[in-house]
């Protein structure tokens, strides 16, 4: 139910997260820090461009799911090994902060 735009740009904010979370685990950053915080406040957006309303747990939830099913794990490790889980150890810290 996205328009052109709309879906371009939800897009391209999910290309960014892979490359902000690529970048933060080849600089050795931590999921409790600023880049785990940032890539947090990212994913949401994301996540709330398709119309979905914010909620921490169910943020959360989608988080635990990248480590939990491969299709996802592989999808975030594909190029980076570790992604999946960066980005889930970041939300469970930051979601709802």
């Amino acid at each position: 139910h996205l328009t052109r735009e709309q879906y371009r740009v939800w897009t391209e904010l999910g290309q960014k997260v892979r490359e902000c979370l690529e970048a933060a685990l080849r600089e050795g950053a931590s999921p409790a820090g600023e880049a785990g915080k940032e890539l947090t406040a990212l994913h949401r957006r994301w996540l709330t461009l398709s119309g979905m309303q914010y909620d921490p747990e169910k943020h959360r939830g989608i988080a635990e799911l990248y480590v939990a099913d491969e299709r996802f794990t592989g999808y975030y490790d594909r190029t980076v090994p570790g992604c999946a889980r960066f980005l889930r150890d970041a939300v469970l810290r930051w979601a709802g902060v």
